[in-house]
C-alpha cells in the first residue's frame, strides 16, 4: 500500500474511532464531530510525522508524473518506443525519405489539434461554442 493511502487510512481511523465512541456515549453529534476532528488533526501531526512526510513525497512524485517504484510502463513511454522502433526500421531499410515524410505528417497532425482540447480543430464562433 502506498504511503499516501496508508496516511489516508490512519487519518480516517483517527477520526472515526473517537467519533463512534462519543456517539455511543450519547454526546451531541456536533460536539462529537468537533472533538473527533481536533483529535485526528492533533494526533496525525504529533504521532505520524514520518508517515505524513512519506505521503507528501509520494503525492509530489505522482504530481510530477513520475511512477511509483514497481509500477508498469507509462503509455507515453510505450508510444515513444514504438515511434522510435518504426523510425529505426525505416532508416535500416534505407528509406530515410519515407521517415521524413512520416515525420512531416506527424507534425501536421499535431499542428491540427487545437490547444484547448476540443478535438475538432474548429474555431469557436461568437457564442463561445466550437
Amino acid at each position: 500500500m502506498s504511503p499516501s493511502m496508508r496516511y489516508l487510512v490512519v487519518r480516517a481511523l483517527l477520526f472515526v474511532v473517537p467519533f463512534t465512541v462519543l456517539m455511543i456515549a450519547q454526546v451531541p453529534w456536533w460536539l462529537s464531530l468537533l472533538v473527533s476532528l481536533a483529535f485526528a488533526f492533533a494526533a496525525s501531526i504529533v504521532f505520524f510525522g514520518k508517515l505524513r512526510d512519506a505521503a507528501a513525497t509520494d503525492l509530489q512524485r505522482l504530481r510530477a508524473g513520475r511512477k511509483r517504484d514497481g509500477a508498469g510502463p507509462d503509455d507515453a513511454d510505450i508510444e515513444d518506443a514504438a515511434v522510435e522502433d518504426r523510425d529505426a526500421d525505416l532508416e535500416a531499410e534505407g528509406t530515410a525519405d519515407e521517415v521524413d515524410q512520416v515525420d512531416e505528417v506527424d507534425e501536421r497532425v499535431a499542428g491540427d489539434r487545437p490547444a484547448d482540447g476540443t478535438g475538432d480543430g474548429a474555431e469557436p464562433d461568437a457564442s463561445g461554442r466550437p
